[in-house]
């Protein structure tokens, strides 16, 4: 195992860059925390790079562990003090253990010759995009399609949030939404899109051919040409006063419809 001594050690400016969007995209990498999370990482088959761990932390048995877990990918190994890995990361509270993961994006053309397929138009926050991750993960659907101005499914929050399934969900960010949504329809999918403002009970609709599901913006919803090119647009029926849902649990609701109309 390789001693880190300071923050211009390479590895440590490679940490640091991956904090940011634009870094991660560079690198072609990403920062998942914590030994749960690594764990998962490395079980359901993403490439662990390398795995930086805290000085206290090297002398418990739960590293041994993770170490020989890790080592079976190839992972470079690396020891620090704790103060620098809070330091690169900037993170609170520090995690005793990084792993550097690298990025597995997958083609718009693999989602959609799938059966269930769910789109994000425009999401903007991390931690209801983790937990949608999770969903979609649960419902066994065959990709996410992020359309343009969705947040990044890499950052902290939202691998965080995702609990495992920004490693097992396919992944593809891609262009305007109605582009995609074009592209779905020539594959033979049918498009479901749902809105606080829509007639149609989600229940209602088809799902049990090939199906894009596509969730809006937290404010805002779907945008006029992805409502006008959907084959259908869906509401949740609501009870109380509050008349809309953040987009995870609207997905989850979505999805485990159209799972359970397919799977009749």
């Amino acid at each position: 195992m390789i001693e880190i001594k300071g923050q211009k050690d390479e590895i440590m400016l490679l940490l640091r860059s991956l904090r940011t969007e634009s870094g991660r995209l560079k690198g072609g990498r990403f920062i998942v925390e914590g030994t749960e999370m690594i764990r998962r990482a490395v079980q359901y088959g993403a490439g662990c790079e390398s795995l930086i761990v805290s000085t206290a932390f090297r002398a418990s048995e739960e590293c041994d562990h993770l170490v020989e877990l890790a080592a079976g990918c190839g992972a470079g190994m690396y020891v620090c003090s704790s103060g620098l890995i809070g330091k690169m990361l900037e993170a609170k509270p520090t995690p005793d253990c990084v792993a550097i993961v690298l990025r597995s994006p997958a083609s718009l053309g693999e989602i959609l010759d799938g059966d269930l397929v769910i789109m994000v138009e425009g999401g903007e926050n991390a931690d209801n995009l983790g937990m949608l991750l999770r969903s979609a993960d649960a419902a066994g659907v065959s990709g996410v399609v992020l359309a343009a101005g969705t947040t990044d499914p890499y950052s902290r929050r939202a691998v965080r949030g995702s609990r495992g399934a920004v490693f097992s969900v396919p992944i593809c960010t891609a262009g305007e939404a109605p582009g995609v949504v074009a592209r779905a329809r020539e594959g033979g999918m049918n498009i479901v899109a749902t809105s606080a403002v829509a007639d149609e009970d989600y229940r209602s609709a088809d799902y049990t051919g090939p199906t894009m599901l596509v969730v809006g913006n937290e404010h805002t919803g779907i945008t006029e040409e992805v409502r006008k090119a959907a084959d259908n647009v869906v509401r949740i029926p609501m009870a109380g006063k509050v008349h809309s849902l953040n987009i995870s649990v609207a997905a989850t609701l979505m999805l485990f419809e159209a799972r359970r109309q397919q799977d009749t």
